[in-house]
């Protein structure tokens, strides 16, 4: 029988012809035997990822809730010689009026009691 152009086109550059090759003799590459295995690696490691992920935004609502609230109870400790005359308090914090060697001061404190603001008050 004579070759036609399909028959030359069928032969490969083994120069058998494709339909003399059987499929089960030709060796699977590496990535083709193991497909279902790196499958499923890729949807763990997803899953994974998104796990982290909201562990970290988790971790990090948390942190930024317990800065944001004063503490239940605090003490403040006053320097020696300064005596406090007032103080009052609202959601910004404290407001402290002390007398001291320098003087009456009003002390604009944070409200987990950390002093940010001092104003001495003179009289002329």
């Amino acid at each position: 029988m004579p070759k036609t152009d399909q028959d030359q086109t069928d032969q490969d550059q083994t120069g058998l012809h494709h339909d003399e090759i059987d499929e089960a003799d030709v060796p699977q590459s590496a990535i083709a035997r193991n497909l279902g295995l790196i499958k499923l690696a890729a949807v763990i490691m997803g899953i994974m990822i998104i796990v982290l992920l909201a562990v970290i935004i988790g971790t990090i609502a948390t942190r930024l809730s317990k800065m944001a609230e004063p503490p239940a109870e605090m003490t403040i400790t006053l320097p020696a010689n300064v005596e406090l005359r007032s103080a009052s308090g609202n959601d910004d914090g404290m407001t402290l009026v002390v007398e001291g060697p320098e003087g009456t001061q009003i002390w604009r404190m944070s409200p987990r009691g950390e002093r940010k603001q001092t104003i001495t008050v003179q009289q002329d």
